[in-house]
């Protein structure tokens, strides 16, 4: 029996490296002679770098960059395929987490994320997949950009980092020579979200309170990106204001679409990819996945949803915290732990409730 593990992590609870060792030990008592492989699976968030450079044998390696507010942070670059590929989480030089008390997309800078990709590019690697989500920042990939080459120069011809406060101070945009090293590099966003860049859909008005901007604030944000994204346009040729995921991170989205040439993805489909889930499960008997919650997001660019859409028909079973669907793909199964033990038991004890439960599968496996 060959069985394929590729689960999200139970947020808050159960990582999906522990997930993967609790099912591997289970089935192995119930079908010690079964193939187990371990595809954990993260949302591009933090820890998704050291994630896949493990389970694709890469490596990892920790530099000193500038956070939101231009103090030194630790960040970690992932490099697989023999370091040709560099996996790059913003979070690990923006996340919220790093802004604390003093949240405020008016004055937090991304260029910390630059200087990742600058390192990665310096070290080798020919393909860059940034994973964005969870940024304190607004600031449309200005500071990403500073970093790397692109200058931001205002009406008395200043050069100068913007910030999400003060975007409308760009007059014009400016090149210099470091940057032209990244016309040969591929780009690749790993992004959940589908904003675009403006509107009532837009990073500002949808992120950027969650980040501790005020209702006024807000309106100076977008009315900055809308200056900015302007120029951008005029300086590109091309305007990206309105691609599904311009908005991701602040608009780091679309930075990197309009001066990277970069493709979004989600970013369950590139992990996937990477995995070559595809022939790893060609002749699987089952595939185990799970996550927290089981609802409605979950097929809509989750992993749980990626895996089963790509399991191709094949049997999957759902391992989740909670289910709240009435209904499921043919072939798809679920255990939701509150229903067998309780939302609190479940919740203060989820390695033990995991573990009874794929007991139980596995014993119904033998029937």
């Amino acid at each position: 029996m060959k069985i394929v593990v590729a689960p999200d992590s139970f947020k808050g609870t159960l990582d999906a490296q522990r997930i993967c060792r609790i099912v591997r030990y289970a089935a192995k008592r119930a079908f010690p002679d079964c193939r187990i492989i371990e595809l954990p699976l993260a949302d591009g968030g933090e820890g998704t770098a050291s994630l896949m450079a493990e389970v694709l044998r890469g490596t990892v390696e920790k530099i000193q960059v500038e956070g939101p507010f231009g103090k030194p942070v630790r960040a970690y670059v992932g490099f697989i395929e023999k370091g040709n590929t560099a996996i790059i989480e913003s979070a690990q030089a923006i996340g919220l987490p790093l802004a604390g008390k003093r949240a405020n997309p008016e004055r937090t800078s991304s260029f910390g994320v630059g200087q990742m990709i600058s390192y990665a590019t310096s070290r080798g690697a020919k393909k860059i997949i940034l994973a964005l989500g969870g940024s304190c920042t607004n600031d449309l990939g200005t500071g990403m950009l500073s970093a790397m080459g692109v200058q931001f120069v205002d009406i008395c011809g200043n050069h100068f980092v913007p910030v999400g406060g003060n975007l409308s101070r760009v007059e014009t945009i400016d090149y210099n020579q470091a940057f032209s090293k990244y016309r040969d590099i591929e780009f690749i966003l790993m992004c959940d979200v589908n904003n675009p860049l403006l509107g009532e859909m837009g990073c500002a008005r949808v992120f950027a309170p969650q980040k501790g901007a005020t209702p006024e604030a807000v309106l100076r944000l977008e009315r900055g990106a809308q200056k900015l994204a302007a120029i951008v346009s005029r300086v590109t040729g091309s305007r990206r204001t309105e691609v599904p995921g311009a908005g991701a991170a602040g608009g780091i989205g679309f930075g990197a679409l309009s001066f990277l040439r970069a493709r979004v993805r989600s970013g369950i489909d590139v992990m996937l990819s990477l995995y070559d889930f595809e022939k790893q499960t060609e002749d699987a008997d089952i595939i185990i996945t799970g996550e927290g919650k089981l609802d409605s997001q979950s097929f809509m660019g989750k992993a749980v949803g990626g895996v089963i859409e790509r399991a191709a028909g094949k049997k999957c079973t759902v391992f989740c915290g909670s289910n709240e669907l009435k209904s499921l793909p043919e072939g798809v199964f679920a255990v939701s732990l509150s229903e067998e033990y309780g939302v609190d038991y479940a919740m203060e004890n989820p390695s033990e409730c995991l573990q009874k439960a794929l007991d139980g599968y596995f014993e119904t496996l033998k029937e």
